[in-house]
């Protein structure tokens, strides 16, 4: 101890090796403080924020991504990836250098990672979001996709060469419902939503779209994010940034996170901030619990109990919406005429014009209007004065009297 201590191959006097130990336990220290004080803004933010948010377990996570519906990918500091429900609860320890999805054919999605013990994919069981011993040797993207024809009016085919003929309910074998379609490329890629039937019930008015959840969807018009419901209905404002994978989440439990101003929270099916837009990044949940991150770290939010049953309660009884669905209306203005218009917009070209009292066949609907045919002329008229008969249309000639000052 006289002579110094040896550390490698130099020697330390004992003043100084123990100054030396004293720098590294102020530095443990403070690194300690500094999370300590970071988890303690965390739980004292969300206090403020009406629900519980807990890093616990996250300490060394870097990044989580949805994979679907039910489950996640994470990120840990060495860049491996693992899965985790999306309640936080890890299924698949992080040891896989990827885990991504792929699109064998039209509406089919399978689960994959790369990792270290295989020289093959293996697929990912998505009941228990964990790695299987099952190899995938299928195609990373479909061979032909569906896109809506708006030549032919149907759901169709495309491969590499463009139109490859038409879709058939039996190839697409969806349950009753809504569904998501785009057209192609070559036609502006607009949205809407078509039936079982592959019918085409909302019209392809949207910049994006996502799949109905607890009666409303996802859609998206400019660089905003909104909500319609059914019958094609505004549910939700547009007023929301993009947010994960798809650019929006559907409503679970009568809620959904979404991104306003660079920052995320939860809303309800009323557009009511549940979870104040505070964090940096909020995932689709589960059972009142969400991964989130908030100042660079991860967590989990929980949504209180009684918040979750009332919302809940509030999606599962929500009244029906008095909007239009197929059927023949009668135009009720208030002795105008009303405007038939070449697009669902107030800015539209007027097509013609249609008497008040004349009974119309509408057809389909989308976001307030609908879609009819009077005098050989097909277009857009607005929901707002038309009201639902039981008699069929009668045809009428098209009258001067009144003025056009309905839409």
């Amino acid at each position: 101890m006289k002579n110094g201590i040896k550390i490698g191959k130099y020697t330390v006097s004992p003043k100084l090796f123990i100054a030396l130990a004293a720098v590294v336990i102020v530095i443990i220290a403070a690194c300690a403080g500094v999370a300590g004080a970071r988890k303690h803004k965390a739980d004292e933010t969300a206090k403020q924020l009406g629900c519980n948010f807990d890093t616990d377990g996250f300490e060394d996570v870097t990044d989580v991504v949805c994979l679907n519906e039910t489950m996640a990918v994470f990120t840990n500091s060495q860049g491996k990836k693992g899965i985790m429900t999306l309640d936080g609860t890890v299924t698949q320890e992080a040891n896989q250098n990827a885990v991504y999805t792929v699109s064998d054919k039209w509406r089919s999605i399978k689960y994959v990672c790369e990792g270290p013990l295989s020289e093959y994919l293996l697929l990912i069981d998505p009941e228990t979001a964990t790695v299987t011993s099952r190899q995938y040797h299928g195609p990373k993207e479909p061979e032909k996709t569906a896109y809506w024809s708006s030549t032919g009016n149907h759901l169709a085919w495309y491969d590499e060469l463009g139109y490859a003929g038409e879709v058939l309910k039996t190839d697409a074998g969806l349950e009753e419902g809504l569904y998501p379609v785009k057209t192609s490329p070559e036609d502006g890629e607009k949205y809407g939503f078509i039936n079982e039937n592959l019918s085409l019930e909302i019209a392809l008015l949207y910049d994006g779209a996502g799949e109905f959840s607890e009666g409303v969807a996802p859609v998206k018009k400019g660089a905003k994010w909104g909500y319609i419901n059914e019958k094609g209905m505004t549910a939700v404002e547009y007023e929301y940034d993009p947010i994960g994978e798809s650019g929006a989440y559907s409503f679970k439990n009568g809620l959904a996170p979404a991104c306003r101003g660079g920052l995320c929270g939860i809303i309800n099916k009323s557009g009511k901030a549940v979870v104040a837009f505070e964090f940096d990044s909020i995932l689709q949940g589960s059972s009142g619990k969400y991964i989130a991150k908030k100042s660079g770290v991860w967590g989990i939010i929980t949504v209180n109990e009684e918040t979750i049953k009332a919302e809940s309660t509030a999606a599962t009884t929500e009244k029906p919406s008095s909007s239009v669905m197929k059927g023949n209306y009668k135009v009720t203005t208030a002795g105008s005429s009303l405007n038939l218009r070449a697009s669902a917009d107030t800015n539209a070209p007027v097509l013609a014009r249609i008497p008040n009292g004349t009974v119309i066949t509408v057809t389909k609907t989308a976001d307030g209007w609908a879609y009819t045919t009077y005098n050989s002329a097909s277009g857009w008229v607005s929901a707002d004065y038309i009201t639902e008969v039981e008699t069929q249309p009668e045809t009428a000639a098209e009258t001067s009297a009144g003025t056009a000052a309905n839409n």
